[in-house]
């Protein structure tokens, strides 16, 4: 049922546009997709974050008075500061009862979203994974962030609302 969920999920995502098949002005649902890839159990995990750009370039204007394109990378690279600062204040992971640290690496257009790929340093082994994933949450309460974890062989899903802004998962 989750995996029919977040397939059903990522297929909006993956249309901005309304019923005539025009691109929208503003989207109906406000929703991210993060995924925490930590499969070969390395030192590093990734977290790519997919949010409609549009979103997150009002985030940025909220939170640093500051317009970023995001569908530009040369804009993303001098963002980086902004985004990683504002994550650190809207995103946290825990590892083991340890915050690990979001840097960001890259942005990707995606249509009229984003992916932001960060890293974080973390341990070989994890037993308890605890998320705080509120960002867009302070201008869209309606927000929903669904996040996967693949760490090594095993998968997680969280749903994070306004309501539930935080979630731990076990290993």
């Amino acid at each position: 049922m989750q995996v029919q969920l977040f397939g059903f999920l990522l297929f909006l995502l993956s249309f901005p546009f309304n019923w005539e098949g025009q691109p929208a002005d503003d989207h109906a649902i406000y929703l991210s997709l993060v995924e925490v890839d930590h499969k070969d159990l390395g030192a590093v995990a990734t977290v790519k974050v997919k949010v409609f750009a549009d979103d997150m370039e009002d985030a940025m204007m909220n939170a640093f008075k500051k317009r970023i394109n995001f569908l530009d990378a040369s804009s993303c690279d001098s963002g980086k500061s902004e985004v990683e600062a504002y994550f650190e204040k809207y995103f946290s992971y825990r590892i083991n009862n340890k915050l690990a640290t979001l840097t960001l690496v890259n942005c990707e257009a995606n249509g009229e979203a984003i992916w932001l790929y960060f890293k974080i340093d973390c341990p070989d082994k994890w037993t308890k994974v605890e998320v705080k994933a509120n960002f867009l949450m302070e201008l869209f309460p309606t927000q929903a962030n669904i996040i996967t974890i693949y760490h090594g062989d095993e998968k997680r899903f969280l749903k994070i609302t306004h309501a539930h802004p935080e979630e731990v998962v076990t290993f």
